[in-house]
């Protein structure tokens, strides 16, 4: 579905991503979203592996793990792990990946946290905490739930983060004629999505300043499948199943990934925070 749809009232979070967690973890999800899934991971990845911390005593949070998507790629790597999500389907489904994959040892622990509140977890516990696939955007308070990404961060270690962008957004609303969130989302950020979620949209300077101001330097800022919505519409998905096309619009990403005047119309926003020494 489209986000330029028109919205259908809100719904708990939770509730929902309880709902949704089953789709998630079944074929069902890779087939919505095809080979963009791809091109999310490869635009992603070549951020993570950049500030990926030695192995042995080092720990990553994947924090709003979903169904987990990262430790699958870094456990095998030799990383511990911990894994926490606001949904308990969706760390039930994680868990039950961890454990078909044979990777039950490298994962120290499970935790249902909202990312705004993750009392459970010691400060200064991680040197590398992703948070990804847009927990920011729906948390309820950016500052609080970054001022604890902050926290929970070792010393010199990274949070990678993305999020939802406002003017991508506002730019999708026009297109669609969709119009009456229009100035709302540009001079607040918030949107209702069609899906009855109401989250918040970030300006670029924004997320920076964000993670700025807990004491955090921002290594990189970048537009992840900037030429596509922060859900992509079945066309936009449709395009990626010619190989040519996705190696062609793969290529563009990467290249101008960091482009200022790419970033501002990215779907999606993804900062890379640096915890101060």
């Amino acid at each position: 579905m489209n986000e330029a749809t028109s919205p259908v009232g809100p719904v708990d979070a939770r509730e929902y991503w309880d709902r949704s967690a089953p789709v998630y973890a079944s074929d069902d999800g890779h087939r919505r979203f095809g080979r963009f899934l791809d091109l999310y991971e490869e635009g992603c990845w070549r951020y993570i592996e950049r500030v990926l911390p030695a192995v042995g005593s080092s720990v990553i949070l994947e924090a709003g793990c979903g169904t987990g998507r990262w430790v699958a790629r870094l456990a095998p790597l030799g990383y511990r792990m911990v894994l926490s999500d606001l949904s308990p389907e969706m760390v039930h489904y994680a868990r039950e990946k961890v454990e078909r994959l044979g990777l039950g040892d490298r994962v120290a622990a499970y935790h249902v946290l909202d990312i705004c509140d993750m009392h459970a977890l010691p400060e200064a516990t991680f040197d590398l905490v992703l948070v990804l696939g847009g927990p920011l955007t729906l948390c309820q308070d950016a500052r609080t739930a970054a001022s604890e990404l902050r926290r929970v961060t070792r010393s010199g270690g990274t949070v990678i983060c993305d999020a939802a962008n406002r003017y991508r957004t506002a730019l999708d609303l026009v297109r669609g004629g969709q119009l009456s969130q229009l100035a709302q989302v540009l001079d607040t950020g918030q949107f209702s999505r069609p899906d009855g979620l109401v989250d918040h949209r970030f300006g670029p300077q924004e997320l920076a300043g964000l993670f700025e101001a807990q004491g955090m330097d921002v290594l990189h800022l970048a537009g992840i499948c900037p030429f596509f919505d922060f859900l992509p519409s079945r066309e936009q998905v449709g395009i990626l199943d010619d190989e040519r096309a996705f190696n062609t619009i793969r290529d563009a990403s990467m290249r101008y990934a960091e482009d200022p005047s790419v970033v501002s119309l990215s779907g999606r926003l993804l900062i890379v925070a640096q915890r101060r020494k």
